[in-house]
């Protein structure tokens, strides 16, 4: 007889008390002329757990998408009583006001749910017919791990070399900080911290989206970041301020200015393409804005810069707020959504990106009537035919360009120059250890000016309080 592979999974303490005391100590139970198996009901929480999208933002819901195609596949046949059984014990429900068709259901984990005992306990599964189902996903499931994996170490291997057993959480102290979040943020984190304490290591690349390497380190809160160590030594990051900003003006620059003759260059031709390319420089540039633009970022401070030259509203209890105008579906009308900042320069700082991004309201107008040629370019390049598969084509280019100059071409170099130490990427910072970060970050400097054409010195700043 073939030998089955054992399985064993982490499940959360709450839900394996509950389980145990709704079959009241057996593995069976008769729920509606079926015979639900214990096993299999606490497989599919983790299932689902498995596929939830875990964010860092509290107020998100996590939604899974559950169709008959994939239960069948990776869970059973006869799926429907299994569900209804986990709705009707409370612990996921369906929203009703989201569509994907005929023949897919949308679920989201209940406040029950996340309301029950913290912490993992590992569970084994001893059914046949039930392991030869998970062991079959398992591989399929691997096999696309293994891909992206592979990409990655053959594009990036400088950037992921590092993730092996010399990377350590500390757990408990990680442990303790989640248990101090609310729910919804704890069961995203506790499952970040399982996967340090197992070596866990994940990592993946979408050119078509960011291009950005996401890995274990960029999943983790950064409320986390503080227990990480690499050979018991303390970690630091290098980070790039007003980052967006920055590449736009790069951009801009190099497209032109006919001085500029450097990897940029040949890196927009391709990504932007003869087509919109032409349009941008027909479209033209007030050089003297450019220039006041890049002064302002590479010089002062973007955002407290437009903090004296646009409007911000007050409410009656003094919080700073602006009004955004979002749509659910393409079809439906545009919403008013409110949203509060401790300061001005917050709200600043994420409506100039809701500006890059085709945002709308008062403070984006005004915020665009300063660089107005600048953003023009950028409604020029967001209202081209899609470009990639992100919603917006400037988000494409600006994170594309930020993920080839910093993680394919510098972050190269630094491998090169420092074979001895580790290191990693978060989004547009650098980490590597705090004793050596001064130097990478000397080093940061002198390369994106190589690359770019830019001194962007003050830039690049080190973030000591990220792992401390």
């Amino acid at each position: 007889m073939k030998r089955v592979n054992k399985f064993t999974f982490p499940i959360k303490k709450g839900v394996l008390s509950l389980i145990n005391e709704k079959f009241e100590g057996k593995n069976v139970l008769n729920y509606k002329g079926n015979n639900l198996k214990k096993e299999y009901v606490i497989y599919l929480i983790y299932y689902i757990v498995k596929m939830t999208d875990a964010k860092e933002e509290e107020d998100v819901i996590e939604v899974v998408n559950l169709n008959s195609k994939i239960l069948r596949k990776n869970f059973v046949d006869r799926y429907k009583p299994y569900l209804s059984y986990l709705e009707e014990i409370n612990l996921i429900w369906i929203p009703r006001y989201y569509s994907v068709g005929n023949h897919s259901n949308l679920y989201v984990f209940t406040d029950k749910f996340y309301g029950l005992e913290r912490g993992l306990i590992n569970f084994k599964i001893d059914d046949v017919i039930l392991l030869k189902k998970v062991n079959s996903g398992n591989k399929e499931h691997d096999k696309e791990q293994l891909k992206k994996r592979r990409y990655c170490e053959k594009t990036r291997g400088h950037l992921v070399k590092s993730f092996n057993s010399n990377l350590e959480m500390d757990i408990e102290g990680a442990t303790n900080e989640v248990s101090t979040f609310n729910a919804r943020k704890y069961e995203a984190n506790i499952r970040r911290v399982h996967e340090y304490e197992a070596k866990k290591w994940r990592y993946q690349i979408n050119p078509l989206t960011d291009n950005r390497l996401h890995t274990n380190i960029t999943w983790t809160n950064n409320k986390l970041l503080k227990y990480i160590t690499y050979k018991n030594k303390k970690l630091s990051e290098v980070d790039v301020k007003t980052s967006q900003p920055l590449l736009m003006y790069v951009i801009l620059k190099n497209i032109f200015d006919d001085s500029m003759n450097n990897e940029s260059t040949i890196f927009l031709e391709k990504k932007l393409g003869v087509e919109l390319l032409g349009k941008i420089k027909s479209n033209g540039i007030d050089f003297e804005e450019l220039d006041n633009f890049g002064d302002v970022i590479l010089n002062k401070d973007l955002y407290n810069y437009l903090v004296s030259r646009v409007e911000i509203k007050k409410d009656s209890n003094n919080r700073y707020y602006y009004t955004s105008y979002e749509k659910k579906k393409e079809n439906d009308e545009a919403e008013e959504k409110y949203e509060y900042f401790d300061s001005k320069r917050d709200l600043i700082k994420k409506c100039v990106m809701r500006a890059l991004y085709r945002g709308k309201g008062d403070e984006i107008t005004s915020i665009k009537k300063q660089f107005k040629s600048i953003f023009n370019v950028a409604d020029l390049i967001n209202k081209h035919k899609k470009i990639s598969d992100s919603k917006s084509n400037l988000s494409h280019v600006l994170q594309s360009f930020e993920a080839h100059v910093l993680l394919d071409l510098i972050a190269k170099d630094i491998s090169v120059k420092h074979k001895d130490i580790p290191l990693f990427s978060k989004h547009d910072s650098l980490i590597t250890y705090k004793s050596t970060i001064d130097e990478v970050r000397d080093f940061t400097q002198k390369q994106f000016k190589i690359y770019t054409g830019i001194d962007a010195t003050n830039s690049f700043v080190v973030k000591n309080d990220s792992f401390s």
